[in-house]
């Protein structure tokens, strides 16, 4: 696994958006709960409102989106409304797929 797509849920619309992708901070034991969980959800088609960057969805497996992860990141662009310096940090079993929305701007 190169890593996972993440979305959140836009502010205004509700949709959800694609904010940018995770590829660090994965323990052996996290990609094999990853592969073991998102294996079950599998679909063939995108569930991103809107489009994915062409050289991040080339290779996707895509996924109906039921669970949550926990990222950390540095910085959220304004104009891409990308999350950028991520890392994972684990499941969120205590959230569900519609209270992630897009962070805010300070």
């Amino acid at each position: 696994m190169g890593g996972l797509l993440l979305g959140a849920h836009d502010r205004d619309t509700g949709d959800l958006v694609y904010i940018g992708d995770v590829g660090t901070g994965f323990t052996q034991q996290a990609l094999t709960d990853i592969h073991k969980k998102l294996g079950p959800l599998e679909r063939k088609t995108s569930p991103f409102a809107g489009g994915v960057p062409r050289d991040r969805a080339k290779d996707a497996r895509w996924v109906t989106p039921k669970l949550v992860g926990e990222v950390v990141y540095r910085q959220f662009t304004p104009r891409e409304h990308r999350l950028r310096h991520t890392a994972w940090r684990g499941w969120r079993p205590d959230k569900q797929p519609a209270d992630v929305r897009v962070p805010e701007f300070a």
